[in-house]
């Protein structure tokens, strides 16, 4: 294994599933995979986008001795504040306004809490109702237009209880003077950018902006504005952040994501819309993630092939290619040789709407699963990227 300044794990966005990567690092980092000869794994650099960015952050705010402990204590914000546990009125995540209480017999147990959150949400929908009924009234577009535009799912979901998660699992001032490297993602929602942001951020409240920002899902979140820049999820332009490790240095990184691979997703026979639209989305992120993996393969063949430039003064007809591609961008030493290790479910973790299945149940399976992964990772099933 590498040092812990060059190794990397990099953790991708989708939601609740999240807890998938809390049980990969768990096994992992308590010495329990093969991959790492049974020895507990020493990462430095950790980047992430979406619900990857908080797991991120909060390995690297943890002032725990360990990177174990710091994944037991990441488990147990999972378990005792996202979860939505039996008995609880709510969870700490994820609220829905005018849902997610008042369809739970347990929060009529608190009444004084129920009143404020009635309250709150009051005003939030009403003027919500008030704004959108101001544009309809005022639009000049077509009526199906204005109608679309009453629509907005951002209004529904109180922003509030993430953030206050955020800002209580980590403190800024921890992650500013870690000795790890913290790497987050978000996109610019002006210029559709990915915008990149480390330890340095977190400072004055900056840091736990930039959290939200890259959680911030579009049309569910609202844009988090940072310096007069509005930003939202890193998904949308880079949802597991491969060559934001590679940039930071990283020559071994272990690459948690979590949406199975295509050919482990079952087609059905009747196939209906959200259906199609999930696969397209899986096509799209697995073919991001394996281009990049590819890419990074053809440096390593590159590297080798100056290598043997070097040691013969000629390059192997076979390697040419490889050589050409990038011997000008190898001359100035740009690239270095990596190792790719992928952990990813072997099956869909939930239906359709089990990225905000939040329950207890629910997100310990998925802590179980990851950590099963990661305990019977196979280089040749999980296709590694080693260095030849």
């Amino acid at each position: 294994m590498t040092a812990a300044e060059n190794t990397a794990l990099v953790l991708s966005g989708g939601g609740v599933y999240g807890a998938f990567e809390v049980g990969v690092m768990k096994a992992l980092f308590g010495g329990a995979s093969p991959v790492t000869g049974y020895q507990p794994l020493d990462a430095g650099i950790f980047c992430g986008t979406s619900i990857g960015a908080f797991n991120a952050a909060c390995m690297v705010g943890c002032t725990a001795a360990t990177n174990l402990e710091a994944a037991l204590r990441l488990e147990n914000i999972w378990v005792q504040d996202v979860a939505q546990r039996p008995g609880a009125c709510g969870s700490g995540a994820l609220r829905i306004r005018g849902l997610s209480e008042y369809s739970n017999v347990d929060c009529y147990r608190q009444p004084a809490a129920l009143a404020g959150r009635f309250a709150r949400d009051s005003v939030a929908l009403s003027r919500y109702v008030i704004g959108r009924t101001a544009n309809f009234l005022a639009a000049s577009g077509s009526l199906v237009d204005r109608i679309t535009s009453l629509v907005n799912l951002e209004s529904f979901v109180d922003q509030k209880v993430f953030q206050e998660l955020v800002n209580r699992s980590f403190r800024e001032e921890d992650i500013l003077h870690a000795a790890k490297r913290l790497n987050l993602v978000a996109t610019n929602w002006s210029t559709g950018q990915s915008e990149f942001f480390m330890n340095t951020d977190f400072l004055n409240g900056r840091g736990y902006k930039c959290v939200m920002a890259s959680a911030a899902l579009p049309g569910v979140f609202p844009p988090v504005e940072i310096e007069g820049d509005n930003y939202v999820d890193g998904g949308v332009t880079e949802n597991t952040p491969l060559n934001t490790a590679i940039k930071d240095g990283a020559t071994e990184l272990h690459v948690v994501y979590l949406n199975p691979e295509p050919q482990f997703i079952p087609l059905k026979g009747q196939p209906d819309t959200l259906d199609t639209m999930l696969r397209v989305f899986y096509l799209m992120l697995a073919g991001k993630i394996q281009r990049d993996i590819v890419t990074a393969g053809w440096i390593n063949d590159g590297l080798k092939a100056m290598e043997q430039f070097q040691a013969e003064g000629q390059v192997p007809a076979s390697a040419a290619l490889a050589f050409a591609r990038i011997s000008s961008k190898l001359l100035h030493g740009a690239y270095h040789a990596v190792t790719i290790h992928q952990y990813y479910p072997k099956a869909p973790l939930g239906g359709e709407f089990g990225m905000v299945d939040n329950r207890l149940t629910a997100v310990e399976k998925l802590i179980r699963e990851g950590e099963n992964v990661a305990l019977t990772h196979d280089c040749g099933e999980s296709q590694c990227l080693l260095p030849s």
